[in-house]
């Protein structure tokens, strides 16, 4: 049944491709990918350290640990794979990996075959993507194999009455660490017992950012050292709960808006609706401009530092995007108020009253007043939101002594 299913999605992303974009580049990029690989890793003597990350997210939680790794030992070859486009379109050329790839559909033999071309000295996947045939293949040949970042909740599948086969993906890691201790407990439950609580490698980072800036000319020529406020990873139903704030124009704010995903079609119906000026990033500025539409990629998690406030998108819809990018410079961060509660940062930052989910425009706007017209709360919380994220730091610490610790390095 699984193999049948994998045969099926490699089909409909066939279909889907000569209509979506993304899908299109998978499909080219699942042609091409044997290729590439060979061509890397045919004649490397090196020992290979593995990386697997689904997309961009979990790419840049995991990339703490690949920079601790790549420092530790600077001899080994680092190949990071990814399932999604949007994460190897973006990080394909990154620097400091000896190569970057999509990871082959999982099968029997497309596994088999990866393995005995990698030959991984170590696997370590961030988060998620628990591909059966690579994990059975990873565990006979005995190749140490590390989830990093994991978190559990009650209601996934592992722990479902009819979940055994997904429990049985679990039993293949050498080491588990999760983000926290009711994610140890529930495993714990299911009787696994290699797994440790290492904490989310996403704090290191941001906090990385933080002490590591890098300045973007457009943003800074559009900013003007004004105040401003950053619309992050947004989709259709958060602008439309964003537009109307923006133009009550009862704010003194610059606007920033970055698109989950570049649609041209998109941002021209938001710059419409917009009634204040707009550039796009790409274009030559506008005069007067007080709005800022992002229209390339890999810019989102420097633009945050000194926003005066900052909206996270997705959780109108499949789901929260990351907050932490936010919070580590200060601003406090609003957010849709549907599906958001499986993402623990976010709710640690409503706890801690540094995050505030919203209904809508009103509740949003109502929101903000309340904290920018009191000098002493806005400054208060961006303090407080500095250090909330610094104190959390530190799991990539954790995962690298294990690693040093055994025997395989």
């Amino acid at each position: 049944m699984y193999s049948f299913a994998l045969f099926l999605y490699r089909q409909l992303v066939r279909l889907v491709s000569y209509v979506k974009p993304k899908a299109q580049l998978w499909n080219e990029g699942q042609n091409s990918v044997w290729e590439g690989l060979e061509k890397a890793l045919s004649h490397n003597t090196r020992p290979v350290v593995w990386f697997h990350t689904a997309s961009l997210g979990e790419y840049e939680q995991g990339k703490p640990v690949m920079e601790a790794y790549r420092a530790q030992y600077p001899d080994h070859f680092i190949l990071v794979t990814f399932f999604s486009p949007s994460g190897y379109e973006v990080r394909k050329n990154a620097k400091d990996i000896d190569f970057v790839s999509y990871l082959p559909l999982d099968g029997a033999q497309t596994s088999e075959r990866f393995l005995h071309l990698v030959k991984p000295k170590v696997a370590i996947f961030v988060k998620y993507e628990l591909w059966y045939f690579y994990l059975r293949g990873l565990r006979k040949r005995s190749i140490p194999t590390i989830l990093i970042s994991a978190i559990f909740r009650p209601n996934q599948v592992f722990f479902a009455w009819y979940g055994r086969f997904f429990r049985s993906l679990l039993t293949c890691f050498t080491q588990i660490f999760v983000q926290d201790a009711s994610s140890k407990a529930l495993l714990d439950g299911i009787g696994l017992e290699q797994v440790q609580v290492g904490g989310d490698t996403r704090f290191d980072r941001v906090v990385q950012h933080l002490r590591h800036p890098k300045p973007w000319s457009v943003l800074d020529q559009f900013i003007d050292n004004r105040a401003f406020m950053v619309l992050g990873s947004v989709w259709q139903a958060d602008m439309d709960v964003l537009i109307p704030l923006i133009n009550s124009k009862e704010f003194p704010f610059q606007w920033v808006i970055v698109p989950h995903e570049i649609h041209a079609d998109e941002m021209k119906r938001w710059e419409s609706a917009i009634q204040l000026p707009v550039q796009y990033s790409k274009d030559a500025a506008v005069s007067g401009a007080q709005v800022l539409i992002v229209n390339e990629v890999g810019y989102l998690a420097q633009i945050y530092r000194g926003a005066s406030f900052a909206y996270i998108g997705g959780a109108f819809g499949a789901g929260l995007h990351n907050t932490l990018e936010a919070s580590v410079y200060g601003p406090t961060v609003f957010f849709g108020n549907k599906n958001y509660t499986k993402f623990k940062e976010a709710r640690d930052l409503v706890e801690f009253g540094l995050a505030y989910p919203i209904e809508d425009t009103v509740s949003l706007k109502n929101k903000m007043h309340e904290i920018y017209d009191a000098e002493d709360v806005f400054v208060n919380k961006q303090v407080q939101a500095r250090t909330f994220v610094a104190l959390q730091a530190g799991a990539t610490q954790k995962i690298m002594n294990y690693l040093n610790e055994k025997p395989w390095n």
